[in-house]
């Protein structure tokens, strides 16, 4: 009977995203390191709330400058492009959910790597039952 228990209690915080939701603000309250941190969470799920309302940037750690330095990482010799090895690698180490995508193209440029890039992190940022 507990085990059953402890079951359904994982199917809850599965389906609800709750896990997600508490790494996401863990992230970032360590990331800033407010003064007060109670606040600056309550801040942060109401922006959650807001950009599920009006879809618009949800709370995220990652930016534009840290697109540009993941793909200059990936693409050292300044070539314009990565391998959709990289690309695949670079979302699962992200902590995208890579196994239901399709098959990425040969090469990716910065532009589509930065674009996809937006919408996977949004998706995954977007920390509740949808």
């Amino acid at each position: 009977m507990a085990a059953g228990r402890v079951l359904e209690a994982e199917d809850y915080l599965r389906e609800n995203k709750i896990m997600e939701l508490v790494n996401n603000l863990t992230g970032l309250l360590l990331y800033h390191r407010p003064e007060r941190p109670r606040e600056f969470l309550i801040t942060q799920l109401e922006k959650l709330q807001l950009a599920r309302l009006a879809d618009v940037e949800y709370p995220c750690l990652f930016d534009e400058s840290n697109m540009d330095a993941v793909f200059g990482i990936l693409d050292p010799s300044g070539q314009g492009y990565i391998t959709g090895t990289q690309y695949t690698e670079a979302l699962k180490t992200l902590g995208v959910e890579v196994s239901n995508l399709p098959a990425p193209p040969e090469k990716i440029t910065q532009e589509v790597f930065k674009h996809d890039m937006r919408i996977h992190l949004k998706k995954s940022s977007a920390t509740f039952k949808t």
